[in-house]
């Protein structure tokens, strides 16, 4: 008579199947942050790298030009048609991040935009570059030194069917003009008084300034930013019969809002206050945010400023196309915080959570403001 044995093979049941998922499920879920953090922490890393670089290539182009890069840089005034086709500083200092031969191949003496009528445009439609531009094929040309492994790239034909390739930094302009302190006890801001020179070669205004050496930071040059991450607008622009919208994903750090005219007299705070309170952003002037690298244009926002606080929204100013206000601040996808260059070449990360007086005074190269310990 035949009798099972109690040896014979027996399956899982489906409880202890079960468990066994569960087990790996939990497992999944205690691995996958950790995994998560450890390639966030390398583009960080890889970030900082980048920042490091674009340092001291300045330094290497202060060193031989006996100042910063010039930012909108162009042809001469005298041109009537040049327009806002200016070119950025991260063009200039290309031969020193060994990208000599993409310098070489940029026609300095064009316009950057194809519609050259333009000056002080402030929308973006009128400052686009085509895939027919002699410098379409620089324009459009990745530089990975000037890209965040964090801030995603997508380059679209917002500024033009030649689709500029994106950049996730920016150059410290210092305070906005017409600022009045840290206290508000002193006169409206007379020059630029941040890390990057700047001058319209259409336009040029007192406020502006040609040329910044290193003995000019009397602040010192541990303590005044340089270079700073700034987010992308990835966002793509639409027009329809009530004006141009964006569609697609648009953060706070990327959007700007109207603060006014550049002719405001405004304690530093004051300027704050006035920014948060104004309740719907502007796509015109939000779009271009860092859609193009090789672009000096006030609005391409290859400069940020030392007013709003990290990763909140930036605004703009009617007539700040001319003299380069526009209060864009640093933003970035690090958790909590943001990647800045200081002028000496060294790195940091900054809280979110600084102090503002703290994150104003590293925006000043020479106004005396006590910075302390950067935390």
């Amino acid at each position: 008579m035949f009798t099972e044995s109690s040896s014979a093979r027996r399956g899982f049941t489906l409880v202890e199947l079960l468990v066994v998922i569960a087990i790996v499920g939990v497992l999944v879920g205690l691995l996958l942050p950790a995994v998560q953090a450890a390639r966030e922490a390398a583009r960080r890393m890889q970030c900082a790298n980048n920042l490091k670089q674009m340092g001291l290539a300045i330094l290497n182009y202060e060193t031989l030009h006996r100042s910063l890069p010039l930012t909108t840089t162009g042809p001469s005034h005298a041109n009537p048609q040049l327009g806002s086709g200016f070119a950025s500083w991260m063009a200039r200092i290309l031969p020193q991040i060994e990208q000599g031969p993409l310098y070489n191949s940029i026609d300095f003496c064009q316009s950057m935009v194809d519609d050259k009528s333009f000056s002080g445009s402030f929308d973006y439609r009128h400052l686009t570059m085509s895939a027919t531009h002699p410098n379409a094929r620089a324009a459009a040309t990745i530089v990975p030194t000037f890209l965040c492994p964090s801030d995603p790239v997508l380059q679209t034909p917002t500024l033009g069917t030649a689709q500029p390739a994106p950049g996730s930094y920016a150059g410290n302009l210092g305070w906005v003009r017409g600022a009045t302190g840290i206290e508000g006890s002193g006169a409206p801001l007379k020059v630029a008084n941040g890390a990057m020179p700047i001058i319209n070669p259409l336009q040029p205004d007192a406020w502006q300034i040609p040329k910044i050496k290193l003995r000019d930071f009397t602040d010192g040059t541990s303590s005044t930013a340089l270079v700073a991450e700034r987010l992308i607008n990835n966002a793509v622009g639409t027009t329809g019969p009530f004006g141009t919208t964006m569609q697609g994903s648009s953060k706070p750090a990327t959007t700007s809002f109207c603060a006014g005219a550049g002719s405001s007299n405004r304690r530093l705070g004051d300027w704050v206050t006035y920014c948060n309170g104004v309740s719907v952003a502007d796509p015109t002037y939000s779009l271009p945010h860092g859609r193009s690298w090789i672009s000096g244009w006030t609005l391409a926002s290859n400069l940020y400023m030392h007013v709003m606080p990290l990763n909140t929204r930036n605004c703009h100013l009617y007539g700040g196309e001319d003299d380069g206000s526009n209060i864009v601040t640093a933003s970035s996808n690090h958790v909590g915080g943001a990647l800045l260059c200081f002028v000496d070449g060294h790195i940091q990360f900054l809280s979110d959570s600084i102090d503002n007086q703290v994150w104003w005074s590293i925006g000043s190269r020479n106004g005396g403001e006590a910075v302390g310990e950067i935390p």
